[in-house]
């Protein structure tokens, strides 16, 4: 279970071929499992370091960018996720779909207000009404 949620740095940029036809392209990477401890827990919690960018491609050429990194605590079996990670470099099969949907479900929400920012089209379809 996700008991901390921490996005450390930022990183965005807008290059000249940001309109038109563009392609948009998200990857969530982790980086590295620790365990660790936090003073709200008796035992240990997994530290799971990410990365994540949105790249926004015109023409194949790389037109922008947002790149976001942090780090998740996750709570149970921190001995077994860590352990799978520095054996096989993959998360266990019962924590990857929750950690990555939540993933994407905050990180995709921060980078549509950062797109605005940059005014780059949203990172998610927008409904249109014709």
């Amino acid at each position: 279970m996700i008991v901390g949620f921490n996005v450390d740095a930022i990183d965005a940029e807008k290059g000249e071929g940001s309109q038109g036809n563009i392609q948009i392209n998200y990857n969530p990477e982790i980086q590295e499992i620790t365990e660790t401890r936090v003073d709200a827990f008796e035992e240990p919690v997994a530290r799971i370091d990410y990365s994540f960018t949105v790249q926004y491609q015109a023409g194949g050429e790389q037109a922008a960018h947002i790149r976001m990194s942090g780090n998740v605590l996750w709570k149970g079996d921190a001995e077994d996720v860590v352990e799978e990670w520095n054996e096989n470099s993959v998360l266990l099969e019962d924590i990857e779909a929750p950690l990555m949907n939540e993933l994407y479900r905050r990180l995709i929400s921060e980078a549509v207000g950062v797109a605005n920012t940059l005014s780059l089209l949203p990172p998610v379809p927008t409904p249109k009404i014709d």
